[in-house]
């Protein structure tokens, strides 16, 4: 189910070109080292009075219109995403234009040794300034949280709302959890290439990260439960409910988790390739907004991303297209005899680095953005097919109704209440429903619908298809298969574009190349 915020595999990506040892510009002429770090500092800040400005806009407006929450939260919610890109350009601005990057890598501040090597972990430096403009702006953003709080339902609540230090560490555990730990991963690999990259081209250290790869994911949703600070759901109505629904849906699982974010924010996922280490989450928000029928289609969405296999597939699609991206850049790079070019222009080479991370991003925001979407649909599908009785045309359901187990039906009482569901996800996160279509707003906002729920498509989009859903229930048949043949089909492709690269350049050649 979307969230407030969306995976932050693009941002990942980001912060991991900034941590890449490239000839990034040196400071402006006369600037130095102090100068830089003084310009970036001042860079730094413009996100950060951005969302003060923001901050204090929500505080007024609510305090002179309290009746109009609804629209300066979904406001806030569009300007809060445009004060993040602006953050993501103030770092690449300082980076790149006021040498920043050139001042971690070659300054003399972060460096040990006779070699000279650069500090472990130093490179974060280089994109430390978006880390602490991130920081900033959470501060900035918490009388605006406190406002928006304060009228809403849960005003009343015995636990209240967060104090400012306990709203920043709110967010720092998703961040550190989310995007921290890959990032640290890569900075931790660099940084060993860095001081003994014999043992990193070495066979045995490749499979041992690869097994230690492979067992972080399977146990990193055991993790989770610490780290965001999550506890078992409580007994009681809905919790009976939701395992009710469980074990008519088929599906395992570890634990039912509650998330207590003090009402900031309305989502449910799941986490967890293996059952006895997957948890199924909602926080206290979604769990107090939502009706009982919404709530079981909110669990048979994440329901359809086992019953379908969805998390194992992502898992062995980025497999199998880091590893044919790794061979066939290697291939092309032994074609065009790259090692000599980079010999004979030395300059240029530096940033050999940087295009295939550009093009992973690019591969990741279409290819993946793709899949997930058409995934997301079938899940959808799911949600759907949990409450919902044998009748397709059914006019409602009673307390006597029987619902058809492992999701096996498909009725127009069980499309509409994801459909409330979803609209109501949106309504509580700012976000776009049933009222905000983007057919209705123009291209230009349309497009950015899309860009930002690149992995789940706008939930508008959304409900239009469970709308038509509802009319045609045949049409969630037709979904299944075509999700079916496409995740066929795609790993069928990324397969036979491993063996052709093996076939051509020996399976030895390409055990080295991966």
């Amino acid at each position: 189910m979307p969230g407030a915020e969306p995976m932050p595999i693009l941002l990942i990506l980001s912060v991991a070109a900034a941590c890449l040892q490239l000839p990034w510009p040196a400071p402006p002429a006369g600037v130095g080292p102090r100068g830089a770090l003084a310009l970036t500092t001042a860079v730094a800040l413009l996100p950060v009075l951005a969302a003060a400005a923001l901050s204090g806009w929500v505080v007024a407006a609510l305090r002179r219109r309290p009746g109009e929450r609804p629209a300066v939260l979904a406001r806030y919610a569009r300007l809060r995403r445009a004060v993040g890109l602006l953050n993501l350009g103030a770092t690449a601005g300082a980076v790149v234009g006021l040498g920043w990057g050139d001042t971690v890598w070659n300054g003399p501040w972060f460096r040990l040794g006779a070699a000279r090597l650069l500090a472990p972990g130093a490179e974060l430096l280089v994109p430390a300034p978006y880390f602490l403009a991130l920081v900033l702006c959470w501060a900035a953003y918490y009388p605006a949280e406190r406002a928006l709080h304060r009228t809403s339902s849960r005003a009343d609540s015995p636990e209240g709302f967060w104090s400012l230090p306990g709203y920043v560490l709110f967010h720092l555990r998703q961040f550190v959890l989310l995007v921290g730990l890959p990032v640290g991963l890569c900075v931790a690999q660099q940084g060993l290439a860095r001081a003994a990259p014999e043992t990193v081209h070495d066979d045995r250290f490749q499979l041992g990260s690869l097994a230690v790869g492979v067992a972080v994911f399977v146990l990193l949703p055991r993790a989770v439960k610490p780290a965001l600070g999550l506890r078992p759901l409580p007994p009681g109505p809905v919790r009976d409910r939701l395992e009710a629904t469980a074990r008519r849906l088929g599906v395992r699982y570890t634990d039912l988790l509650l998330w207590p974010t003090r009402g900031a924010m309305a989502n449910a996922m799941v986490v967890g390739v293996v059952p006895w280490a997957r948890y199924v989450i909602f926080t206290d928000r979604l769990l107090e907004g939502m009706a009982p029928d919404e709530l079981d289609a909110v669990f048979g969405h994440e329901a359809g991303h086992v019953r379908h296999g969805h998390i194992p597939y992502y898992v062995a699609f980025l497999v199998l297209s880091a590893s044919a991206a790794t061979a066939g850049l290697a291939a092309l790079a032994q074609a065009l005899d790259l090692d000599r070019w980079a010999r004979e222009q030395a300059d240029w080479a530096n940033w050999l680095p940087l295009p295939p991370l550009l093009m992973t991003g690019a591969y990741i925001f279409l290819v993946f953005g793709l899949l997930s979407r058409r995934c997301e649909r079938q899940a959808d599908v799911f949600g759907c097919r949990a409450g919902s009785c044998a009748d397709p045309a059914c006019a409602g359901h009673d307390e006597t109704t029987a619902l058809v187990p492992r999701g096996r039906g498909l009725c127009r009482t069980g499309v509409l209440a994801l459909v409330r569901a979803l609209d109501r996800v949106a309504v509580l996160n700012g976000m776009d429903g049933l009222t905000g279509r983007p057919a209705a707003r123009g291209l230009s906002r349309r497009v950015w619908a899309w860009l930002r729920a690149w992995q789940h498509g706008p939930v508008a989009d959304r409900i239009e298809f469970l709308l038509q859903l509802s009319e045609d229930p045949s049409l969630g048949d037709r979904v299944d298969r075509r999700v079916r043949w496409f995740r066929r089909a795609l790993a069928a492709l990324l397969i036979a574009s491993l063996a052709a690269i093996g076939s051509v350049v020996g399976w030895a050649e390409l055990w080295r190349m991966l």
